[in-house]
């Protein structure tokens, strides 16, 4: 796989499974493309087997779109061993690592593909609960999902930066329902764990009207899901952000070193809040 072969773009079948592409990211792409800038990566693909397409997607979906857009009918790509990636997955998995590791992925995107490890990490080693369905449209159990943080953050703590805090918030976030997801997946709350966690806590129902809300073609459209809510419930939309609020938000935006300071420097406050927890 170290030299690229040209491959036509309409012998490569792309899995609906696969996160929106951002628009905007891929207008970038295609901008960066004609302005001569570097060199871009090529895509990865597996011969396919079984839809009769000539080739799969592994990775590179919005490099892809870009090419298309130009009007190029072939792309560079690394045609993968079928054994390196023998199953659905295999596959799936080196698509989350890459995914985890660009910086241009959304919270939204994020926590989607971690809830995806953890589906594939149940369905390899029998840690699911019985009987349990495979759909983030229904809440997670929240002793499984503490366990699987604990066990995939030992790894991909290192690898890829997760902390055992970011995976458990991260699941929740998953528990969004897809539909919900995709129409939220281009707003600004994508990228803001603070609402998407406001949300996650809405029932499925009023989770779809916050979204209706949110995505409204309308200058007094909510800008935050507790706007949102507020309208929902026929309160009075708050003047100004919560403190806390503010707080949250810029905290969800940090980068794991600068979470653990923080939790270090207020320790005694959390410790408090704990205690008050406890029965």
């Amino acid at each position: 796989m170290t030299t690229p072969t040209k491959i036509k773009i309409a012998d490569i079948r792309v899995p609906k499974n696969r996160r929106r592409t951002d628009p905007a990211w891929v207008e970038t792409l295609k901008a960066d493309m004609q302005a001569g800038n570097g060199h871009m990566v090529p895509i990865e693909v597996v011969p396919e087997t079984s839809d009769g397409s000539p080739y799969r997607l592994i990775l590179g979906g919005h490099r892809l779109e870009a090419v298309a857009g130009l009007g190029h009918t072939e792309i560079d790509a690394f045609i993968r061993d079928p054994k390196e990636v023998a199953t659905e997955a295999q596959m799936r998995k080196r698509e989350i690592a890459e995914n985890l590791i660009r910086r241009q992925l959304s919270v939204l995107d994020r926590s989607r593909d971690i809830a995806d490890w953890r589906d594939i990490h149940d369905a390899e080693h029998g840690t699911g609960k019985t009987g349990r369905k495979k759909s983030r449209e229904i809440v997670e159990d929240d002793e499984l999902s503490a366990n699987f943080a604990l066990n995939f953050s030992e790894a991909a703590q290192t690898v890829l930066g997760i902390s055992r805090r970011s995976v458990f918030h991260a699941l929740k976030i998953a528990t969004i329902p897809l539909p919900v997801r995709e129409s939220i997946s281009l707003h600004a709350i994508a990228d803001s764990q603070t609402d998407l966690l406001l949300l996650a806590a809405e029932p499925s129902e009023r989770q779809a009207a916050v979204a209706r809300l949110l995505t409204m073609a309308a200058d007094d459209a909510p800008k935050n899901v507790a706007e949102a809510i507020a309208v929902i419930d026929r309160t009075v939309k708050p003047a100004t952000e919560p403190a806390w609020q503010k707080v949250a938000t810029a905290f969800s935006k940090m980068k794991e070193g600068d979470q653990d300071r923080f939790f270090a420097l207020h320790e005694a406050a959390i410790q408090r809040w704990l205690k008050g927890r406890q029965p």
